[in-house]
C-alpha cells in the first residue's frame, strides 16, 4: 500500500543557528517551521507530531501565523481531529506535543515507552512542557488513549500496512522515526534527527567549509550531527547513516530532502510528498 504525506506548519520556532549543526558559530538566530505531517491514503489519516501549545513554552519564542492553528492545518485536507486514526509522536519535546489535548481521547497517541521515560525524568528540564506532560498523564489513565511501543526491545513495528515505526537511535533516547511507503519510494519522518538537511547530509562541514562552520568530521561522506541531542555522538551518526536507505527525508524543522543511493540530490518545497523535486547541483 502506498500513501501521500502532507506537510503541516504549526508556526515558527526561534533558535540559535548553532543548534542546527555542530560546529556552526553561535550568535545568529533563525526562525524554523514547527511541522507536523499528515499521512493519507489508508483507512484513516495519521498525524505525525502536533506542534507547540503556544509561544510561551518555547525557549526563544515563536510565531503562530494566520491559518497555522491545529484545526486550521488539518482542515486544509478536510480532516478534523476526531477523524484521525492515530497521532504518532517522533518524540515529546514542547514543539511537538503541544496540541495533543485537542485530539479526542478516543484517538490513540502512539509513543515509544522510553520517550515517556525521557519526558518525565527531568533530564532536559523545560524541553518538555509541563502542560503537555499533564495531558499525557491524563492519557496514561484513560483506557486506549495511549498506544505504547517498545521499539528498543521489539524492533520495528508496523502500525498499518506500509507504515512502520522504528527506534531512531538519535536526538532523544526514546525518539522514533516513521517509515511510509509512497509511490516514489519510502519516506522517513525523522523528527529532530536532522534540523538542516543540506548541512547535515551534503555540506559535510569538516570537508567542505561553510561560512560560520568549523571543521567537525573528516570521514568521506560523513554526515554532520545537530547540536541538540541526548544520545552519544556515535549513536547520532549511526542514526543519520540509516537515513541513506530511504528516498525521502522529512524533518520537523526543514524542507524535505530527496536522496539517491544515500546522496542528497533534491528538495521538495511543496506541501505534498511525493511531489515536485527541485534538484540540487552536485
Amino acid at each position: 500500500m502506498s500513501y501521500q504525506v502532507h506537510r503541516l506548519n504549526f508556526g515558527s520556532v526561534v533558535i540559535d543557528a548553532a543548534m542546527q549543526i555542530r560546529g556552526r558559530a553561535p550568535g545568529t538566530t533563525v526562525a524554523v517551521p514547527a511541522q507536523g505531517y499528515l499521512i493519507v491514503g489508508g483507512d484513516a489519516p495519521i498525524l505525525v507530531d502536533a506542534g507547540y501549545r503556544d509561544p510561551s513554552v518555547l525557549g526563544s519564542g515563536g510565531v503562530v501565523g494566520e491559518g497555522q492553528g491545529f484545526a486550521d492545518q488539518l482542515a486544509l485536507y478536510g480532516v478534523e481531529p476526531g477523524d484521525l486514526g492515530y497521532v504518532v509522536m517522533t518524540h515529546l519535546h514542547r514543539d511537538h506535543a503541544g496540541h495533543l489535548d485537542k485530539v479526542p481521547m478516543s484517538v490513540p497517541v502512539v509513543v515509544n515507552r522510553s520517550e515517556m521515560s525521557c519526558a518525565f525524568s527531568g533530564v532536559q528540564g523545560l524541553a518538555y512542557a509541563r502542560a503537555d506532560l499533564a495531558h499525557l498523564l491524563d492519557r496514561m489513565y484513560t483506557r486506549g488513549a495511549l498506544h505504547y511501543l517498545d521499539l528498543d526491545y521489539s524492533g520495528p513495528v508496523e502500525l498499518m500496512p506500509g507504515i512502520s515505526c522504528h527506534a531512531t537511535g538519535g536526538h532523544t533516547a526514546g525518539s522514533m522515526s516513521i517509515i511510509v511507503d509512497t509511490t516514489a519510494g519510502q519516506a522517513c519522518l525523522c523528527g529532530d534527527l536532522v534540523y538542516d538537511v543540506e548541512a547535515a547530509l551534503r555540506a559535510q562541514p569538516g570537508l567542505t567549509p561553510m561560512a560560520g562552520v568549523q571543521a567537525c568530521f573528516f570521514g568521506h561522506q560523513e554526515p554532520a550531527v545537530t547540536n541538540n541531542f541526548t544520545t552519544s555522538v556515535v549513536q547520532e551518526l549511526g542514526a543519520l547513516k540509516r537515513l541513506a536507505r530511504y528516498r525521502f527525508v522529512l524533518p520537523a524543522h526543514d524542507t524535505p530532502g530527496v536522496l539517491d543511493r544515500g546522496q542528497l540530490v533534491g528538495r521538495i518545497n511543496g506541501p505534498t510528498i511525493p511531489g515536485h523535486i527541485t534538484p540540487i547541483e552536485l
